[in-house]
């Protein structure tokens, strides 16, 4: 894994709402994941094409305040984002994309009326930035403008393409290698409306990466506590932190 430095950035809207994102920059990419994981998970993948990218944390501002994190804390959110969505149920909805620009960029949304999701995904294969992001919500507000201006998909190419963007986004250790293919896929796959040889998801896979990094953070925390003297409310926390961890691991298994 290449240096990188971990950041929560809480910022407020043009709407006045506070919202807050998780980070990991890298020279190569960034990765933003919502803090609302539960209720809103997004992922958002930037790789750059030429220039390396900074990784410095930016700085705290009126508007913005960032606070420093750890890699085990960002990864609590990645993991669960990607965990959210691996079970996330898309059938039954009405598909729509975006046929502005085939080229270089695509925007499909889904609307899933039994659990009133929205699905937003976006392909944006530019010629300094590539960007892969995946969102949810639970707002059905663009859908009248979607109707009129976008065109219908079938349900069966949506979903692929979800697949395929989820697969590359488990893959942090492939994001430069794999951007073009992802995109190519996509393209091949939405101009063709037929089925293409692509990635699938094993999900055992990302279980089984999840809970080891999981295990590797609790070994850290009993070894911490065994040899370094924190104050009671540090080692309460820590504790703390290693019954969540024990939680998400039975979930995970509960869950195969």
């Amino acid at each position: 894994m290449t240096e990188s430095n971990y950041w929560i950035e809480n910022y407020v809207s043009y709407s006045s709402a506070n919202s807050a994102g998780v980070h990991q920059a890298s020279k190569e990419y960034e990765i933003e994941v919502s803090e609302s994981v539960d209720f809103n998970p997004s992922i958002d993948v930037y790789v750059a094409r030429g220039d390396k990218m900074s990784i410095q944390v930016p700085k705290s501002t009126k508007y913005h305040k960032v606070r420093r994190i750890q890699a085990a804390d960002f990864l609590q959110y990645f993991n669960q984002t990607l965990y959210r969505l691996d079970h996330l149920e898309i059938s039954g909805g009405e598909y729509y994309i975006n046929t502005e620009d085939y080229a270089k960029y695509y925007e499909l949304e889904a609307f899933l009326e039994a659990s009133h999701i929205n699905i937003n995904l976006r392909i944006n294969h530019g010629a300094d930035m590539f960007d892969c992001r995946m969102s949810i919500s639970h707002s059905f507000s663009y859908r009248p403008g979607i109707r009129r201006k976008y065109a219908q998909l079938p349900e069966a190419t949506f979903r692929q393409v979800f697949n395929l963007m989820l697969e590359y986004c488990h893959e942090r250790d492939a994001y430069v290698q794999f951007q073009d293919t992802l995109f190519a896929q996509a393209q091949a796959l939405i101009c063709s409306g037929k089925p293409i040889g692509g990635l699938v998801i094993d999900a055992n896979k990302y279980f089984d990466k999840a809970k080891a990094e999981m295990l590797e953070r609790k070994k850290n925390i009993e070894l911490r506590l065994v040899s370094v003297d924190e104050p009671p409310q540090k080692r309460r926390e820590l504790r703390a932190e290693m019954k969540g961890i024990d939680f998400c691991i039975s979930v995970l298994d509960a869950n195969r």
